[in-house]
């Protein structure tokens, strides 16, 4: 990413609300989040994927990986726990999130990750 003066910028950051992912088909969602992190973009999602989704992520990662084309893969962390059966589905029906955020980012821009409760820290660089 370029500045306005033609110097290089640090890393490009992308926020996804759920309300643009929800609209999308589940192949579309991640080809979405692909296709940004294969940019050098870090992906935060205002709803956490889930897991079915983020071991599909990964196998497309994967497929990626095996194409060449310098792609080395994807960094993902989430905040917050994932909610299951009745008590998501009363949450979701009172227009609540039942799902942390999420941060995907590519391998070799995410260098350091630190997860605890109540927050995610995290280093990139080229």
């Amino acid at each position: 990413m370029r500045g306005t003066r033609g110097d290089e910028m640090g890393v490009e950051i992308e926020f996804l609300s759920s309300k643009s992912l929800d609209k999308l088909a589940p192949e579309r969602k991640l080809a979405v989040i692909i296709e940004a992190v294969k940019h050098n973009k870090i992906i935060v999602l205002e709803e956490g994927l889930t897991r079915e989704e983020e071991r599909e992520l990964f196998s497309r990662v994967m497929h990626e990986i095996g194409k060449g084309g310098g792609f080395t893969g994807i960094e993902i962390v989430g905040l917050g726990g994932e909610v299951d059966g009745v008590r998501a589905g009363l949450i979701k029906m009172l227009g609540g999130k039942t799902k942390g955020l999420t941060v995907v980012g590519p391998e070799k821009l995410v260098r350091e990750i630190k997860r605890n409760p109540e927050k995610i820290g995290f280093a990139a660089g080229k």
